[in-house]
């Protein structure tokens, strides 16, 4: 039963959600909530799909006991948690396929991160090679005619900026510039993308990864815009778009993402969420967030008289 449950859980936020949260206005109006509402929407299913693999090995109630027991810490020693598998047919299969999955999403996961940590290491080179640091900016300048601005994360990384882009950009878009990668910086926005890049790596033909990762590109650089913004005019932030319209070679650039989408919502200046909206949606992040462990400790709970006795 909560087998089944689980599964049109995993299905119905893994293929329903994407369609309708892509589709809605509002997550360019806060694109920080939606940043939160599609991270904890893929956290959700993993947690599922890892329960439910679980499941295979070991009975509902047991799990809940056990982390119900831990977290009260009553009468630990008197409870004996005795686990027998029967092996059938579809739980072999089940042990194969998340096995599978398991393997998977462990080979692309070491596959980006090993990729991107070398990227980021040589563009931190070239950088060190090739460009200056600016002392009173705090950026590195890059000898290159290119417009382009970007940041490298990481202890020795920072905000990067083209001389091209530099003759080009007015003192006060400059401004905007730094402001809208020091946001990426500071959000840690390329450990989301890399999250985003796993998953849709390992589990392409599932929606929520794959428009997950498209989404969380685009929101992450309307996120950076807002804090820009509120250094700067909004129509500066614009301006600066415009003029670095040519994408730079990290995927962290000021303009590589949605161009006319960033630029007519910088100058349009649409109203906020409102209040009860923010917390609606907060709400369901924090149901996507906590449901799998509602259902893991729910059925412990109404022994748990029983076991603290």
């Amino acid at each position: 039963m909560i087998f089944g449950v689980l599964a049109v859980y995993a299905a119905l936020v893994a293929y329903g959600l994407p369609y309708a949260l892509r589709a809605a206005s509002w997550t360019s109006r806060a694109p920080r909530l939606a940043v939160a509402m599609w991270l904890a929407a893929m956290i959700s299913v993993v947690s599922v799909a890892v329960l439910a693999a679980t499941l295979l090995f070991i009975p509902l109630h047991a799990i809940g006991d056990t982390l119900v027991l831990l977290v009260q810490w009553c009468g630990w020693t008197n409870h004996n948690l005795t686990i027998s598998i029967h092996w059938t047919t579809p739980r072999v299969a089940g042990v194969v396929l998340s096995t599978a999955a398991a393997l998977r999403l462990l080979h692309v996961a070491v596959a980006v991160t090993v990729t991107g940590r070398r990227s980021r290491v040589r563009h931190r080179h070239d950088v060190r090679l090739l460009g200056r640091f600016h002392p009173t900016l705090r950026i590195y300048i890059l000898d290159h005619a290119d417009r382009s601005a970007f940041c490298l994360p990481g202890r020795s990384g920072g905000v990067v900026v083209t001389e091209g882009a530099l003759q080009a950009l007015h003192p006060t878009e400059l401004d905007a510039v730094i402001a809208h990668e020091r946001a990426h910086l500071a959000g840690r926005h390329h450990l989301i993308l890399t999250t985003a890049a796993v998953l849709a790596g390992a589990f392409p033909a599932v929606p929520l990864f794959g428009t997950g990762q498209e989404e969380l590109r685009r929101l992450v650089e309307l996120t950076a815009d807002d804090s820009a913004a509120r250094r700067s005019a909004p129509h500066v932030v614009a301006e600066a778009v415009l003029r670095l319209a040519a994408p730079p070679a990290s995927v962290l650039g000021m303009a590589n993402t949605g161009v006319r989408q960033r630029v007519l919502r910088l100058l349009t200046a649409e109203p906020p969420l409102s209040r009860p909206a923010v917390v609606a949606r907060s709400l369901i992040v924090a149901v996507l967030l906590l449901l799998p462990l509602v259902m893991t400790t729910v059925p412990a709970l109404n022994e748990l008289g029983y076991h603290c006795v």
